[in-house]
């Protein structure tokens, strides 16, 4: 996992599966700097994801909540087509906005 703070919004990239695995090893990390930035908006960079399970929505859903606590807003960006539908079939667009192409630097 990659990460950028500019101003008031956190953006975290990821890469490959997007798994149990993975958010074992992101988690922690990312906890912590959403705790220390405290943004008002995280941005989640899935253009390079192949793959997302149960688990990596589950990950998108407790950072939702971690930033619920101020009021922050969970923002998910680049899905491919398979992962979007993955996202769709979950329900997660009912709370979380998608942005289709974040401008990425």
């Amino acid at each position: 996992m990659k990460y950028e703070q500019e101003q008031e919004v956190l953006r975290f990239s990821f890469e490959g599966e997007f798994d149990n695995l993975s958010v074992m090893r992101i988690k922690d990390e990312s906890i912590a700097l959403i705790e220390r930035f405290r943004p008002k908006v995280l941005k989640l960079d899935f253009a390079d994801v192949t793959f997302v399970d149960s688990s990596g929505i589950g990950y998108v859903l407790a950072r939702y909540q971690q930033l619920r606590k101020w009021q922050g807003e969970v923002v998910l960006c680049n899905l491919t087509r398979l992962n979007q539908t993955i996202f769709e079939m979950s329900g997660i667009f009912q709370i979380i906005r998608y942005e289709k192409s974040e401008g990425r630097k």
